[in-house]
C-alpha cells in the first residue's frame, strides 16, 4: 500500500487539528473562569493548553517528532550536501524539542536561573533566558545554511521560525509579565495568552512541516513524499 503525503493537504489537516484544540481550550477556559465549571467531565484539563500530559501536549510532541522524522529523511538524502551537518543537528534539535514538550524539561531551569538572576515581569518564567540565548547562538550558526536555501524554502523556514518564537518566547514573556503582575492567578486573560502562545507554536511547526515536505517534493522531481506499507 502506498501513502502519498501532499504538503498542502497534510499541513491543512494538522492546522485544522490545531484550530480544534484552540477552540477546545478557549471553551474550557470560559467554562472554568466565567461559569465556574472546573471539570466538565474532565474535558477542561484534557484540552487545557497550560496543562501537561494531555491532548494539546501530545499533539505538539507529535508534530515536533514529525518534523524530526522529515529532517532525518532529508539528511539521508543529503550525504553529499556541504550542509549535511546542519541537517543532522536539526534532527537532534527537534528530537530534543519533542522530548522537552512532553516532559517540560525547560521548566526545570526556572528556579536555578531565578537563584542566579533577579528576574521579574517578562522574564518571570526564567527559562526564556537560557533558551533565548540558545536560539540566538543557533540562529547565528545557521545563517549561511538558511541563506543557501532557495528563496521559497528560505522564506518558509524564516516564517515558521518567526511564528514559533513569537509564541514560545514572545507570548511566554507577555504571559510571565501578566502572571507576575496579577499575583500568579490563572484567570481568563492569562488563559487566552496561553492559547495565543501555544497556537503560534503549533502554527510555526506546522508551517515548518509544510516547508520540509515542499523541499522534499523538489528533491523528488516534483513528486510528493511516499510511504510504502507492506500488506500483512
Amino acid at each position: 500500500m502506498e501513502i502519498r503525503i501532499e504538503p498542502g493537504r497534510f499541513a491543512l489537516a494538522l492546522m485544522l487539528v490545531a484550530i480544534v484544540l484552540l477552540i477546545a481550550h478557549v471553551t474550557g477556559a470560559i467554562a472554568s473562569h466565567v461559569f465556574h465549571h472546573q471539570q466538565v467531565f474532565g474535558l477542561v484539563d484534557s484540552f487545557d493548553m497550560n496543562v501537561e500530559n494531555n491532548v494539546p501536549t501530545f499533539f505538539s510532541a507529535f508534530i515536533l517528532v514529525t518534523s524530526a522524522v522529515l529532517l532525518a529523511v532529508i539528511t539521508s538524502q543529503s550525504t553529499t550536501d556541504r550542509y549535511v551537518g546542519h541537517w543532522k543537528w536539526l534532527v537532534i534539535i527537534f528530537t530534543f524539542m519533542a522530548i522537552d514538550e512532553d516532559a517540560a524539561l525547560h521548566e526545570l531551569l526556572i528556579e536555578p536561573v531565578r537563584d542566579l538572576l533577579p528576574v521579574a515581569g517578562p522574564l518571570y518564567f526564567a527559562w526564556v533566558i537560557p533558551y533565548g540565548l540558545a536560539v540566538l547562538v543557533i540562529g547565528v550558526l545557521y545563517l549561511r545554511f538558511v541563506w543557501s536555501l532557495t528563496a521559497r524554502t528560505r522564506g518558509l523556514f524564516i516564517g515558521a521560525g518567526s511564528l514559533y518564537l513569537a509564541g514560545a518566547l514572545g507570548f511566554e514573556s507577555v504571559g510571565g509579565w501578566y502572571f507576575s503582575l496579577h499575583g500568579e492567578m490563572e484567570d481568563l486573560p492569562y488563559s487566552l495568552l496561553v492559547a495565543a502562545e501555544e497556537f503560534l507554536e503549533m502554527s510555526g511547526i506546522i508551517l515548518f512541516i509544510y516547508a520540509l515536505l515542499d523541499y522534499l517534493r523538489d528533491r523528488l522531481a516534483g513528486e510528493p513524499l511516499r510511504i510504502f506499507m507492506a500488506r500483512a
